[in-house]
């Protein structure tokens, strides 16, 4: 599972619903981060710097991903990761999104879904004992704690508590993680400078 059907997955499992109520800007962000980094690992994005740059290389047949990253990759000038988020969370939670499976059920025949019971306890299990297997579930759970969404999956932890547990799993993969932390990084920047513009009209 990538990091935006767990995200997804996550976020849906939420309340029953998608998004979860009264927080669709936080979903977006978290998934426009999550779609960043799902650019990167394909390779058609560079997150290195401080600018998110196109590679004009990569893999192609998302059809979620690719309409995502054509913003990117059309744009006249470069931006930085954190403006992309702000700018496309919109779009991220507008995209087309993986089916949902209730419960722990089998999907049926030939139909491909997420149950996002399955996701909460992948996503759990690989931040308490990250692999290099687990790269995308542990980019779920920090794309949430950066987003503010920790609480869907981390009930009894504060947001700070959430950050350092997932960042620290983050680390623990390596180099493998830099392109995590860098896309979590994004998200919370995004959220942090929009909270100062509303403080701060004019």
């Amino acid at each position: 599972m990538t990091a935006p059907a767990q995200l997804y997955a996550l976020c849906a499992a939420a309340h029953g619903g998608f998004p979860p109520p009264r927080r669709e800007t936080e979903t977006g962000r978290g998934l426009a981060g999550a779609m960043l980094l799902q650019g990167a690992l394909a390779g058609r994005l560079d997150l290195h710097g401080d600018r998110v740059r196109p590679t004009g290389r990569g893999r192609r047949g998302d059809p979620a991903l690719d309409a995502f990253l054509a913003h990117v990759e059309t744009s006249p000038r470069d931006r930085a990761p954190s403006d992309w988020v702000e700018r496309l969370g919109p779009a991220a939670l507008a995209a087309p999104r993986p089916g949902l499976l209730p419960g722990s059920a089998e999907p049926p025949r030939g139909r491909a879904g997420i149950r996002p019971a399955e996701a909460l306890r992948r996503v759990r299990r690989s931040v308490a004992e990250p692999d290099r297997s687990a790269l995308h579930a542990v980019a779920a759970g920090a794309l949430l704690a950066a987003s503010g969404l920790h609480d869907l999956c981390w009930p009894g932890l504060s947001r700070d508590e959430a950050s350092r547990e997932t960042l620290r799993a983050v680390a623990a993969l390596g180099s493998a993680g830099l392109p995590v932390a860098r896309a979590a990084t994004a998200v919370s920047h995004s959220l942090s400078g929009s909270a100062g513009a509303l403080a701060f009209p004019g």
